[in-house]
């Protein structure tokens, strides 16, 4: 861990639960974009005891979104952390990941990756989105689809922008 989030870290846990932003923020600046293997293929079938299951088999672990409460012109993060035992080893399962961000019922931004690969072992997959200075505040929905012939998902969490 470097030194600036180490202090990030250790400022968050002197001011205790009651100063939440600051633990968001702290939680926030320990993650990179990216895709990082947790564990390795084997270690993943063997705690979902894959051998017992019909494969590809898959479990998203965690969907969150932090910090929930953002102001416009603000950031989050959102994540994944999912588990995949393939039927064949190094096998990936490749389809659509869309993902949307919903305001008053409808979409207002969207991003689609065709050919996007869920990998074997556990995964964490961070990314961080970008707010508009104009954004209203309200309450939004991000949601994540994954469609593929062999595994789907569809994931919905709320955040709040909030008025500056």
């Amino acid at each position: 861990m470097g030194h600036s989030k180490a202090v990030a870290v250790a400022i968050a846990l002197l001011f205790g639960p009651g100063c939440s932003t600051l633990l968001w923020s702290a939680q926030k600046s320990l993650r990179d974009p990216g895709e990082r293997l947790r564990a390795f293929p084997e270690r993943v079938f063997v705690e979902y005891e894959c051998d017992k299951k019909r494969l590809p088999w898959f479990k998203l672990e965690k969907h969150e979104l932090v910090p929930p409460r953002i102001e416009p012109g603000g950031e989050f993060n959102h994540r994944l952390v999912y588990s995949m035992c393939p039927a064949r080893p190094t096998q990936v399962v490749t389809g659509t990941l869309d993902t949307r961000i919903l305001f008053r019922g409808g979409p207002i931004a969207r991003e689609q990756v065709k050919g996007y690969e869920l990998k074997p072992g556990r995964w964490v997959v961070d990314w961080f989105v970008s707010l508009p200075p104009g954004a209203a505040p309200g309450v939004y929905a991000l949601q994540v689809q994954f469609s593929s012939s062999r595994i789907t998902f569809d994931e919905t969490l709320s955040f709040a922008i909030d008025a500056p």
